[in-house]
Formats: structure tokens, C-alpha cells, sequence
């Protein structure tokens, strides 16, 4: 299997979505703190894609610098990145930890606590191919069966999302045999 095959899997349906689905937008949107800009944010897809190196596949997909090194830059990268225009102009930003059902946290240093500096971080001066923004939040996207694994993580997160919550309303925003999961917990 090649190298976040499976992150990938969960990670393009919930991005597409993004982008084609005012309304799951909208509903992922109001699980941060930007909850207020939830029904009138643009998303900025078009021209993150525009941003990006010929190589990449994808406008949101692995985002990193390697110019900053702060502990939540150095070497590490954003699995899913969102930028958003609120109508009066200001810029915010998504960043998406991706984990699968399998997948565990590393043991040896704090994927959960560097997304939160490397949000800060890039706010305040994004690399050269993120869309510049002002603001960010951090998001887990994971199974709600790995949620009393993952306890001592989802502190670090601005918001988790379940696959099964997602499921529950857009199937098509996460990876096909989700349900057989059920999180009944769809707020």
C-alpha cells in the first residue's frame, strides 16, 4: 500500500465536499471556532490549487514547509488544509488531521500539539504555497471508535469530527462502509 493510501481514502471525500456541498461546508465550519462565518464563508480551493507546485495532485491535500523551523513546522505536514474568506474580507484557515480507523498517534513526538503551533505559525506568516490568512483552527477527523484511544490528544484539537458523524448526513463526504461504525452523536 502506498504511503497515506488510507488517510486518502477519508481524507478526498470530505474535501471534495467541501468544495461542492454549501451545507456540509457550512455544518463543518460551525464545529470551530469560526462557527459565526459558518453560512457565508467562501472557500478558497481555487486558488490554494493555484498556489501550489505543478506536482501537486490536489489543492488541499499535505501542506508543510520546511523554511520555518518551529517545533510544529519542522518536517511535518497538514493533511487536509481549508483557507476561508468571511464576507468582510478575513481569512481563516482548516487544519485537518486525518486519522483513519488503524491509525495511532506517534509515540515519540506530539502530532496533536504541533498542529496547533504550525496553525499559529502559518496565520501569521503562511509559506509560499498556502493562501495567506489571519486566523486558524485545528480539526481531528477520526472514527468515534478511536475517541477513548485518542482522549489524551483531542484536548489539542479546536474540534473533532467523526466519520460516522459526517456519514450520518453526507456519505458522500467520507469513505464508503463508514456507517457500519454508527456514532448516533450527529449535533
Amino acid at each position: 500500500m502506498l504511503y497515506g493510501t488510507l488517510e486518502y481514502a477519508y481524507a478526498q471525500p470530505f474535501a471534495d465536499s467541501l468544495v461542492r456541498a454549501l451545507d456540509f461546508r457550512a455544518w463543518v465550519i460551525g464545529q470551530t471556532k469560526f462557527s459565526a462565518l459558518a453560512g457565508t464563508a467562501r472557500l478558497l480551493h481555487e486558488e490554494m490549487r493555484a498556489r501550489r507546485s505543478r506536482g501537486a495532485a490536489t489543492w488541499w491535500r499535505s501542506h508543510f514547509t520546511e523554511r520555518c523551523r518551529c517545533e510544529g513546522c519542522r518536517g511535518q505536514e497538514t493533511d487536509v488544509l481549508a483557507v476561508f474568506e468571511a464576507e468582510n474580507g478575513a481569512r481563516f484557515a482548516l487544519h485537518v488531521e486525518v486519522k483513519g480507523p488503524t491509525d495511532r498517534f506517534p509515540a515519540r513526538r506530539d502530532q496533536a500539539a504541533n498542529y496547533g503551533i504550525r496553525a499559529s505559525c502559518w496565520a501569521k506568516s503562511a509559506p509560499k504555497a498556502v493562501v495567506p490568512h489571519g486566523d486558524a483552527a485545528t480539526m481531528l477527523l477520526c472514527s468515534a471508535s478511536k475517541l477513548a484511544e485518542y482522549a489524551t490528544h483531542l484536548p489539542k484539537f479546536g474540534s473533532v469530527i467523526t466519520f460516522e458523524a459526517i456519514a450520518g448526513r453526507w456519505p458522500d463526504a467520507t469513505a464508503p462502509g463508514v456507517m457500519n461504525l454508527r456514532d448516533a452523536s450527529i449535533p
